[in-house]
C-alpha cells in the first residue's frame, strides 16, 4: 500500500484583499468625515450670522441710548428740573468733574 503524504499548505497572506479593505474603509471614513465637516460648518455660518445681526441690533439699541443719554443729561433740563422742586443753585457747593476722574 501507499503511504499518504500530508503536504502542509502555507497561508500566504493576500495583499490586494487587505490593501482594499484599508482602501473601502478609508473611503467610507473621507465621506463620514466629509459629511460632518459640511454640517459644521453650516452651523458655524449659522451662528456668525445670528452673532453678526446681535451685533448690528445692540449697536443701534446703544446709539439710541446715547443719544436718550446726551439730552436727559442737559444742563438747562437739570435746572429746570431741580427749580421746579424748588432747589437753588449755590456756586460754592458747585464740583466739577472731568470725563476719566
Amino acid at each position: 500500500m501507499a503511504t499518504i503524504k500530508k503536504v502542509k499548505k502555507i497561508k500566504r497572506i493576500n495583499y490586494f484583499n487587505c490593501s482594499l479593505v484599508v482602501f473601502l474603509f478609508s473611503i467610507s471614513l473621507f465621506v463620514a468625515s466629509n459629511l460632518f465637516l459640511r454640517s459644521y460648518q453650516t452651523t458655524l455660518s449659522f451662528k456668525t450670522q445670528n452673532t453678526i445681526a446681535l451685533v448690528n441690533r445692540l449697536g443701534a439699541e446703544n446709539e439710541a441710548l446715547e443719544v436718550e443719554i446726551a439730552r436727559l443729561s442737559n444742563y438747562d433740563r437739570i435746572i429746570a428740573l431741580a427749580k421746579e422742586e424748588g432747589l437753588t443753585l449755590v456756586q460754592g457747593n458747585v464740583v466739577s468733574i472731568k470725563d476719566g476722574e
